[in-house]
């Protein structure tokens, strides 16, 4: 027999290629019945969502007009009711009672239809029109359950308003009577503006902390000095958990002295004849208030025994506090707490403040009277150089600085000479202060870059960026260069480049995190101080930061390696491949499998 090998490899072709049409035919059908699916499951989801919210809409339209039914019917009421401007008295909706200035007057009978009220003859009580009982009322034809209830809402409308005005009436008596009594009643001290007794310590050196009456003049609820404040916006300290005191940013809060005048502070000279207090000037008024207690004082510590009231030329009263709540005496409510400058031609006062970590004032922490011409030393109350760790930060006292031109804090450089002999100048408000503040420790840290593989680019620029934050996670204020950064910020770096962050503080945690480069088949890794975290790491964290020996910068090395890879221009991750491949061996193995099949 003669086999004709023409037709069978023709057939053997055929099958292979009938094989291949059908695996990618099952390919196709599979691929979208899977698209279909995939969106069937979203379109009922979709009809889902717009179902379920239209059946919650339909509920609560339900329950609204239902609401609005309930509210309609309990709004109209069986007899309009009567007010008297007493908030707080209640009349029988069926009956209309006048207010009778007799009160063992017997309680007036219940009105009928068809017989007149008896009103009592009393001129501030106004006639009321007879009203007819819940069951005469008529109807009134057309009458809609919306029209009902917004007559209903314009009679309480009408009786809040009348409320008001009685209120109001009451208020504006008390007002003339008692300022302060009427605002903490009828307003709030968080907005109160008017009146507040003025209060001072009794000598320069005095503790204004303390609240002991023997420091502070004059006697307790027996101040005839008046200042107006306004509390708009104060911070509040609370004492006892009740808002008691206002010690941030008290000037703002102080509007205007016993004299009219505005400002910081409040100064009184003895050749000013202003004020009259008992028949006293303002200045007369207040030395008086204090003298027993500063002469007594200067007396014990520096043994001065001949002072005289003469000697004291001007009082300067710096606003400290203020506080209230203290007295229900008319008047005392308020208090504005001052410290107190004496210019005595025989002594001056120094005196020693500190600002504390992130605090927003200086706080008075010592003072010490001198007998003019004299060193100051300096406090043994505080000691420069000394740290505190808040929030993760550890802060340096630093000072003490020599006030500035205008009396304040502080000046531009240290003083380092100690004891120190005042200058005139400092000394015309009869005070000189130093400053000393807290200021964060500081270290560095150096940023550098290595590009490092046979297909590494050298000249390639990569992103950084960094943060610096405590432990709050509030951004820290640092410096690249001269410029300073108080949030994070981006920098680019090249191989064998390196950036320098500095003051930044210790005890912070400092986060340095490289753009991702995966892409371009780099490996990111990095050593902080030297040791290294290992491959595939971009973001480099030092936590706590410390100081390093003899102040030498920490640093952190990134590195990027890219070694040679034959670029195929393929991506064997993506779908259409796999399937393509899948295809050619399948048609390669019905081939391979014919081929052996004839050979057998």
């Amino acid at each position: 027999m003669i086999h004709n090998h023409s037709s069978g490899k023709y057939r053997l072709w055929r099958k292979v290629l009938s094989v291949c049409i059908a695996f990618a035919m099952i390919c196709s059908v599979s691929i979208s019945a899977f698209a279909v699916e995939a969106s069937s499951e979203t379109a009922n989801e979709n009809i889902e969502t717009v179902q379920s919210g239209s059946a919650e809409d339909a509920e609560e339209l339900t329950a609204t007009e239902a609401e609005n039914d309930q509210s309609v019917d309990e709004a109209q009421p069986e007899e309009p009711a009567v007010t008297t401007g007493d908030e707080n008295t209640e009349e029988p909706t069926d009956v209309i009672e006048a207010p009778s200035e007799d009160p063992e007057q017997p309680e007036e009978p219940s009105v009928e239809p068809g017989e007149e009220p008896i009103q009592p003859a009393d001129p501030t009580v106004t006639e009321q029109p007879e009203e007819p009982t819940v069951t005469e009322q008529p109807e009134e034809p057309g009458a809609t359950p919306a029209g009902d209830a917004d007559a209903s809402v314009d009679e309480v409308q009408d009786v809040e308003l009348e409320a008001q005005a009685d209120a109001q009436s009451v208020q504006d008596i008390e007002q003339e009577q008692d300022p302060v009594a009427v605002q903490e009643r009828w307003g709030s001290y968080q907005n109160y503006t008017g009146i507040a007794a003025i209060y001072y310590l009794a000598t320069p050196d005095g503790i204004p902390e303390s609240n002991d009456t023997q420091y502070w003049a004059p006697e307790s609820d027996k101040s005839k000095l008046f200042g107006k404040i306004n509390t708009n916006g104060a911070v509040w300290e609370k004492v006892d958990n009740k808002d008691k005191n206002i010690r941030d940013y008290v000037n703002n809060h102080v509007s205007t002295w016993p004299d009219g005048t505005a400002g910081s502070s409040w100064i009184v000279k003895r050749s000013n004849s202003s004020g009259n207090v008992d028949g006293k000037t303002y200045f007369n008024y207040i030395l008086d208030s204090i003298w027993n207690a500063y002469k007594d004082n200067l007396g014990n510590k520096l043994g001065i025994t001949d002072l005289k009231q003469e000697d004291v030329t001007e009082i300067t009263l710096k606003p400290f506090k203020i506080s209230r709540d203290n007295s229900t005496t008319t008047k005392q409510n308020y208090h504005i707490d001052c410290t107190i400058d004496i210019v005595c031609k025989k002594t001056f006062t120094a005196k020693f403040w500190i600002k504390s970590p992130e605090a927003s004032k200086y706080d008075l922490y010592d003072a010490k009277d001198y007998i003019r011409g004299r060193k100051v030393e300096t406090t043994e109350k505080a000691t420069i150089g000394s740290k505190e760790v808040i929030n993760g930060i550890t802060y340096v006292l630093d000072g003490w600085y020599p006030e500035n031109a205008g009396g304040g804090a502080c000046g531009d450089q240290k003083i380092t000479t100690w004891p120190y002999l005042p200058k005139n100048t400092e000394l015309a408000d009869g005070t000189v202060n130093f400053y000393a503040h807290y200021t964060p420790l500081y270290t560095s840290v150096d940023i550098k870059k290595s590009v490092t593989g046979n297909m590494g680019d050298k000249g390639k620029k990569f992103n950084f960026t960094v943060s610096v934050i405590n432990g709050r996670n509030t951004n820290l204020p640092f410096k690249i260069g001269e410029i300073q950064y108080e949030k994070p910020t981006t920098i680019t770096l090249s191989d064998d480049q390196t950036t320098t962050l500095k003051q930044v503080p210790v005890g912070a945690t400092v986060t340095i995190t490289e753009d991702d480069y995966s892409n371009d088949r780099y490996t990111p890794s990095y050593a902080i101080d030297g040791k290294p975290s290992g491959t595939n790491n971009r973001e480099a964290k030092i936590t706590s930061i410390s100081k390093r020996d003899n102040d030498v910068p920490h640093e952190v090395i990134f590195t990027n390696n890219k070694d040679a890879i034959p670029d195929t221009g393929l991506d064997f991750n993506t779908t259409p491949y796999i399937l393509a491949l899948g295809i050619v061996a399948a048609g390669a193995g019905v081939l391979l499998f014919g081929r052996r099949k004839r050979w057998s």
